[in-house]
């Protein structure tokens, strides 16, 4: 027996394989754009028409817009060989006809024996395994498993790894593409995109990254080995989303960062009522090919399928679209689309605690612990529920025993969640329990390695332990990440200001207005003013703190900055006045009294240790918090 590969000019083909190759290097390039250049290059000189090629790589019984899905294939293509449409020199079109590769193609013959990639199987879905699926929200997800049917729902028998080959502990799901056709189905493959990753990171021995991290790489053209260097992965899953009225296709693929290596790839074609167990059979086919180490509880996770209207599910995959962006408008217009998938579904627990995370980023704390608590009734085992609750409940009622309890039971359900840890890492540094707090902000940029957010945070918590030089740094990763992320130049300006580096600390606090808008505009004033007040230009301050005061207006929350001026001018007696103020308020920037650098001037006082008894924060004798 011989395999043969494909060599023209300085690429090599290896369809059994599944792999192009140049001067050594395997080239990014998806599965169905690969199918069609191996079928160009195997039939090298000759058209292929359009029809040919929608039977042999999409099927006789597509039913998505194939004329769309093969141009975007061969734009891949082109992408990929660096070939120029107009003056090709590997594909050209015979318009409205199909393709012709003109490049010279050389078949070398390998002896048997020689090691060669397995060859990737991608099978039809035997119409005898789509019954068993419509049961399993009748049987529940353990029967399904003891029936014989984990992890290979759909009939799936592809590839698995090489005989010898180590497990996978991590990976990262890159942003499906859209192949619809329409760019407003965007917001529907980068729900996919979420979804996928939410079910895998319900491995506990897996590390999967977060959604966040990898949407950076939407459009990417670096190699699949160098973004998995990057999030310091061990393997990469890409692929596409079609859909087309209520039937929807999902193509994905496996790779091996270690060793370059395509393991395994598949097609799934469902009705959209179907999509629920479509993911769950997408994350269960990965987690055997990884190799992945699951419990019977996560196996019953992945498996178990929870039905939603279908209606409800697309806006609820829009409400996660704008929420990812992180602003205030886009979490005003998610919690519009969450709201709209609750009164299509009032059952559907994922968009309650959607819209718990919309709340809560609007710091409508109140209605945030509403929504999270309603989530947790209709199901408590979603981890992602209990940190949203956690959150909400510490901000909105300084329930410090219950914000705890409820982030420890997120992080044990859900040991992949970002946020439960992110919130936690918070929580934790508020009562100066430093190193834990800095553990838990370093497993959620384990998870989310490119989240501004989380690297800012990360920085603040160094700044609140005094550890400014790894502030600085860490803070500097941030801003590499989004020089325009407006946190990261307030935190590093408090940085400087910690250090005496007054000149650097202003300049970081004017970025920080102008990048700023709306309230957070008289934050960067307050931020000013504290900074002249400890650097001695007493004149400044006053001058700031004024028009603070003739600025501020019911619900603006600013009792705690205008305190802080009154800290770095020395009037300890208006800073409590204000502090009192900010009590009165119920401002939750008082949950952070304890861990604020500007605040240590207050410590030894007796009305320090009673404000911080009064929020809720446990202290021993001397006006810390006790561990």
């Amino acid at each position: 027996m011989s395999s043969a590969k494909l060599r023209f000019r300085d690429y090599q083909l290896d369809p059994d394989g599944f792999e192009l190759c140049r001067a050594g290097h395997r080239l990014r390039l998806e599965r169905k754009p690969m199918e069609l250049l191996i079928l160009l290059a195997e039939k090298q000189g000759h058209l292929v028409k359009r029809e040919e090629i929608i039977e042999k790589i999409w099927g006789k019984d597509f039913f998505f817009d194939a004329e769309n899905g093969i141009n975007n294939a061969v734009r891949k293509i082109r992408s990929a060989l660096n070939d120029d449409p107009e003056q090709p020199r590997f594909v050209k079109t015979s318009v409205g006809k199909g393709y012709r590769f003109i490049a010279p193609v050389e078949r070398v013959l390998e002896p048997a024996g020689s090691p060669t990639p397995e060859r990737v199987v991608i099978p039809r879905e035997p119409t005898v395994f789509r019954w068993r699926r419509a049961w399993v929200p009748a049987l529940g997800a353990t029967a399904f498993i003891a029936a014989g049917f984990a992890f290979n729902i759909a009939g799936i028998r592809s590839r698995i790894l090489p005989r010898g080959a180590p497990p996978i502990h991590s990976i990262v799901v890159l942003p499906l593409e859209n192949l619809s056709g329409n760019p407003d189905e965007q917001y529907f493959a980068d729900g996919m995109t979420d979804e996928l990753t939410t079910v895998l990171a319900k491995i506990g021995s897996l590390r999967v990254i977060s959604r966040t991290s990898s949407m950076q790489y939407r459009n990417s053209h670096k190699p699949l080995v160098q973004i998995a260097s990057e999030l310091n992965v061990e393997a990469v899953v890409e692929g596409s989303v079609t859909r087309s009225s209520d039937r929807v296709r999902i193509t994905a693929q496996l790779v091996d960062a270690r060793t370059d290596r395509h393991l395994w790839a598949e097609t799934y074609d469902r009705d959209m009522r179907d999509i629920l167990a479509l993911q769950s059979d997408v994350a269960g086919a990965i987690a055997k090919q990884v190799k992945a180490q699951i419990t019977p509880a996560e196996t019953a996770k992945i498996a178990a399928v929870t039905h939603s209207d279908p209606e409800a599910y697309q806006l609820y995959l829009q409400g996660l679209y704008y929420w990812d962006k992180g602003t205030e408008q886009s979490a005003a217009n998610s919690r519009e689309y969450f709201q709209k998938a609750i009164e299509k579904d009032p059952g559907f627990a994922r968009a309650w605690i959607g819209l718990a995370f919309a709340y809560n980023l609007l710091s409508d704390y109140r209605h945030g612990k509403e929504a999270a608590r309603k989530a947790l009734s209709l199901d408590d085992t979603i981890g992602r529920g209990h940190a949203a609750f956690a959150f909400a409940t510490w901000r909105n009622d300084w329930d410090w025993s219950v914000a705890q309890q409820e982030f420890k039971r997120a992080i044990e359900l859900d040991p992949n969640d970002t946020h439960a840890h992110h919130g936690y890492a918070g929580y934790l540094s508020a009562l100066r329990r430093f190193d834990e707090a800095h553990s838990e902000m370093q497993r959620a940029l384990e998870l989310d390695p490119l989240a501004v957010l989380a690297n800012t945070n990360l920085g603040s918590i160094y700044w609140s332990s005094h550890d400014f030089d790894r502030a600085i740094q860490q803070l500097n990763r941030a801003l590499e990440i989004d020089p325009s992320f407006p946190d990261a130049h307030c935190d590093l300006g408090l940085v400087y200001e910690s250090l005496g580096k007054y000149e650097q600390a202003l300049v970081e606090f004017e970025k920080y207005k102008t990048l700023s808008r709306n309230g957070n505009l008289l934050l960067a004033k307050a931020a000013v003013a504290h900074l002249y007040a400890v650097q001695g230009r007493r004149a400044d301050a006053l001058r700031l703190l004024e028009e603070l005061k003739a600025a501020r207006k019911p619900g603006d929350m600013l009792s705690y900055s205008i305190a802080l001026v009154y800290v770095g001018l020395g009037d300890k007696d208006r800073a409590f006045q204000w502090l009192r103020n900010s009590f009165a308020e119920h401002d939750d920037d008082l949950l952070d009294l304890n861990d604020d650098p500007r605040v240590e001037p207050l410590h030894s006082d007796p009305r320090f240790q009673d404000l911080v008894r009064r929020v809720g924060i446990p202290v021993n004798g001397a006006g810390v918090v006790a561990h």
